[in-house]
């Protein structure tokens, strides 16, 4: 293999590090939203269980903060 290959290869598998840690790193803040927002609701809204409403409910809202942190980041750049 030249340099020039090697080169290529040791980028191509830095940017799927990169990717990867991006990929988990995602992962982990949605998996906490979640998490932290069914606490929320649980905490102070009118639900004593996990029925049709609350996830209905819980979807939307999820969305929403979604669609938060996604004007937030473009906001700041």
């Amino acid at each position: 293999m030249n340099l020039i290959n090697k080169n290529n290869m040791s980028k191509l598998t830095e940017q799927k590090i990169i990717d990867k840690v991006v990929d988990e790193t995602v992962d982990t803040i949605i998996d906490k939203i979640d998490e932290v927002l069914v606490e929320y609701m649980y905490e102070y809204g009118d639900y004593e269980e996990s029925d049709n409403k609350f996830f209905d409910e819980k979807e939307e809202i999820f969305s929403s903060v979604i669609t938060e942190l996604y004007n937030r980041i473009n906001n700041n750049k």
